[in-house]
């Protein structure tokens, strides 16, 4: 640990550098996550990196709201700049801010600041300082791990900072009990993926759209991924599809529709579709309605190793068969076990996409029944957990 922690006050010294280059701190916001300035507290402490873990953060901070009497104030955190606008433009009833950079320095002031009665991390963020700071404030465990992944930590030993931890699948929970010890093992469970809890909650019943206009809707695809794109696309064209393409980022948008009309492909905008025509998505917020009216979905983030696959539960959660690419990087497990009961179909590469096997859509009830039941219970002993440490 003495290691560990120099090493995380070397790599503060270096931020407090970096950030006094402006380009660098624009990018980063590299001061605002070494010095502040952040709210005062109280607050219970939600953290989550990317994009898709603080949407799922914004639902359980709402259903918190709504679960728990006298419910205090709740902070989200993100590192990035993107996803804090978004977190800021969102219109919920919480307090945001970037993310403290894990260094010692920063940690004792953020935490004097914000003065936190639990941290409630997404996924992954298992952070050493974040860990180990509520470790030394609380006398109970006060550190939450919600849809958990793991591959592995750089410490073992903040690890008794956990009072809860629901993993989406056994493989990272097996991978995570065997690095902790026994009594922080006891409080581990498979919880699920929460991206769906909001569907959880709504107690809908999975059905395929009703007269689909759309037959293929490529999800969330990076620039990165456009020569898979591309090749996919063309099939889908020449069989006279009609086919709507959703990038993953909005300053993307111009490079596909410049390469799409330079292989000479008639361009169209969203909400316009026609059959052998590329309907292009520009705007933030319509992915849901462009799902309710397709047919099939592609998800991206799945056709470049260095990608990690993006949300497939949207589209299933909706009825709409759903295929995946090659690469599951960041959930491998859960998608070998979606591929497995025939929930997701799964390219072995591009020359498949014409050939894809579509999923009944009866498999996907079952199995998304299933996965309703062991979300629910997971957020039931989350809310629980909750309520006890905050009446201390």
């Amino acid at each position: 640990m003495i290691v560990l922690d120099l090493a995380r006050s070397v790599v503060g010294v270096v931020g407090m550098a970096a950030s006094k280059i402006a380009p660098l701190d624009e990018r980063f916001a590299l001061d605002q996550r070494i010095n502040g300035p952040w709210p005062e507290g109280p607050f219970l402490w939600l953290h989550g990196a990317s994009l898709g873990e603080c949407r799922m953060l914004l639902n359980v901070a709402k259903y918190i709201q709504e679960d728990i009497k006298n419910c205090p104030k709740i902070l989200i955190t993100t590192q990035k700049t993107d996803v804090l606008e978004f977190l800021q433009q969102s219109g919920a009833n919480i307090t945001c801010c970037i993310a403290p950079a894990d260094t010692p320095y920063t940690m004792v002031r953020f935490i004097k600041k914000v003065r936190p009665i639990g941290l409630v991390l997404a996924e992954n963020e298992l952070w050493p300082g974040y860990l180990s700071s509520m470790r030394k404030l609380s006398l109970k465990p006060a550190v939450s791990i919600i849809s958990g992944r793991y591959q592995m930590a750089i410490s073992k030993g903040d690890f008794s900072a956990i009072g809860f931890a629901c993993m989406q699948s056994g493989t990272d929970l097996s991978r995570l009990v065997s690095e902790c010890p026994p009594e922080i093992a006891s409080k581990i469970q498979i919880g699920g993926d929460w991206k769906l809890l909001p569907w959880v909650r709504s107690k809908k019943e999975i059905e395929a759209p009703q007269n689909p206009t759309v037959d293929t809707t490529f999800l969330s695809f990076h620039f990165s991924e456009w020569n898979s794109l591309l090749r996919m696309t063309l099939s889908s064209i020449k069989r006279q599809e009609s086919v709507v393409i959703i990038p993953r980022r909005l300053e993307e948008v111009d490079h596909f529709r410049n390469e799409l009309r330079d292989q000479e492909l008639l361009v169209v905008e969203w909400p316009l579709v026609q059959k052998g025509a590329v309907s292009l998505v520009s705007k933030y917020g319509q992915t849901v309605e462009v799902l309710e009216k397709s047919k099939t979905a592609v998800v991206g983030g799945s056709f470049s190793r260095t990608l990690g696959v993006h949300d497939f539960w949207e589209p299933l959660q909706l009825g709409v068969s759903t295929c995946v690419g090659p690469y599951s990087h960041g959930h491998k497990s859960t998608v070998d076990a979606l591929v497995r009961e025939g929930v997701l179909s799964q390219l072995r590469s591009t020359a498949d996409y014409a050939k894809r096997d579509l999923p009944d859509i009866r498999l996907v009830k079952t199995f998304l029944t299933h996965e309703r039941a062991k979300i629910s219970e997971s957020y039931s002993q989350f809310i629980a957990y909750l309520e006890d440490l905050i009446q201390g």
